[in-house]
């Protein structure tokens, strides 16, 4: 595939602190932009974008979202898949829940960094379809032809138990959330076809778009900025991520 990627991380207009991070191949962005090509001229290609929603007292959000983000990248980023998809999707579930562990072993281990979590969103682009790793409440989109859709599935406390009365930001799972943790590996859709753009975003997005604000931006040039700009006019409350993957030839 050929793919050719756009990440924005903002820290919004009302926080002080950006505990968002997002990755774009070897690429970690907090406050900036990013773009890349795959394959690249230089034949560098990045394997594997991802969102970060960092949670935790101090500052241990953003510790624990760059935390996460840096072994996800690290021991998935390269990854040479094989062609027993069950057994990819058993390994990227124990690297995982491998680095839940350590996420939680650090907080442990100091005070000030108690409680923090992330969440995930990613997409293991090396193969077709991509792979989507989520863990927490970030979501995954395809928007193809017009139409939305979305592909990850919230591990939120609204989503479990289907009460639209719930508030939305109370999340179930993410890592370093606690004992109990899951993690989603699965195929994004059953096929890619040029012209799919994929959205990874945090809920800084999401709290701030409906699905239909989000599916008339992707419709429309400059989906890059007009998102950030969209999130920010109606109150830019949480810091606002997100990584754009549009496929150019399948």
């Amino acid at each position: 595939m050929k793919l050719s990627i756009a990440g924005v991380c903002d820290v919004g207009s009302v926080r002080d602190t950006n505990e968002d991070m997002i990755l774009v191949g070897a690429a970690l962005v907090r406050d900036g932009r990013c773009h890349a090509e795959w394959p690249g001229p230089d034949g560098d290609t990045p394997r594997l974008v991802a969102v970060a929603d960092g949670m935790g007292g101090a500052n241990a959000g953003e510790v624990a979202s760059q935390f996460v983000l840096e072994r996800v990248r690290d021991r998935l980023g390269n990854l040479a898949l094989g062609a027993d998809e069950a057994a990819e999707v058993a390994r990227i579930t124990r690297t995982c829940e491998a680095i839940h562990a350590e996420l939680l072993a650090e907080g442990a281990a100091d005070p000030v960094k108690g409680g923090m979590g992330t969440t995930l969103i990613a997409l293991l682009c090396q193969c077709d379809p991509p792979l989507l790793i989520n863990a927490g409440d970030s979501r995954l989109y395809r928007y193809r032809g017009g139409t939305l859709m979305q592909l990850s599935r919230d591990h939120s406390l609204r989503a479990l138990s289907g009460n639209l009365q719930v508030p939305a930001n109370i999340v179930v799972n993410s890592f370093g959330g606690g004992n109990s943790f899951h993690v989603d590996v699965e195929p994004a859709g059953k096929r890619v076809l040029a012209g799919d753009l994929f959205l990874l975003c945090s809920d800084g997005i999401t709290d701030a778009l409906s699905d239909e604000d989000i599916e008339a931006i992707l419709g429309a040039p400059g989906a890059e900025d007009e998102l950030l700009a969209a999130a920010k006019r109606n109150g830019g409350r949480d810091n606002i991520s997100y990584v754009l993957v549009t496929v150019q030839d399948a």
